[in-house]
């Protein structure tokens, strides 16, 4: 493992997170709503595929005008990981905010990790303060790196192999890590 008290981590909560993890996340492939909206995500994006994502977050349905949804799709297609600075725009539309482009990034592209307050207060636990601002996309590109850099501290047996993106996995066991 790297150390992680360099980066500010708990070496001990680190370690006792990886620990738990395997069984944190044991029943993840057994989402199947979560498992059917990835899977059925294909190449490209449209609009059908955010409505489909928007519908399995619960989010309200949008009826965004043609040039709204240009400027959607080309900033989607646009955003490269782990940067976030090009979405940073579609927070100033109606009904958009950083969780939301979460979700829509982590299914169309499968390395973005979901948004999660949750997951947010489990890395202060860690150690590394990663604050929940929705309407601030500077605080989701840090939760962004921050998990990223989680993975880095896995230990050499790394994060456990579910099939599903290693984004969910971190995402979800730090969620039920609290």
């Amino acid at each position: 493992m790297i150390p992680v008290s360099l980066y500010g981590i708990s070496v001990e909560r680190c370690e006792e997170f990886f620990r738990q993890l395997p069984e944190l996340v044991a029943n993840l492939h057994d989402d199947l709503s979560y498992t059917n909206t990835l899977f059925a995500i294909d190449d490209g994006i449209a609009i059908e595929k955010l409505h489909r994502i928007d519908s399995w977050a619960d989010f309200g349905p949008q009826a965004w005008p043609e040039d709204i949804i240009q400027e959607l799709v080309m900033a989607l297609m646009t955003v490269r990981y782990p940067d976030v600075g090009l979405v940073e725009h579609l927070l100033t539309l109606d009904g958009i905010d950083a969780v939301r482009v979460s979700y829509w990034l982590h299914f169309l592209t499968n390395v973005y990790p979901i948004y999660s307050e949750k997951a947010c207060a489990a890395l202060d636990n860690l150690g590394v303060p990663t604050p929940f601002k929705p309407d601030d996309i500077a605080s989701y590109g840090l939760y962004v790196q921050r998990l990223e850099g989680l993975k880095l501290h896995a230990p050499a047996a790394g994060l456990p192999e579910i099939g599903l993106p290693r984004a969910r996995v971190l995402q979800i066991g730090l969620e039920r890590f609290i």
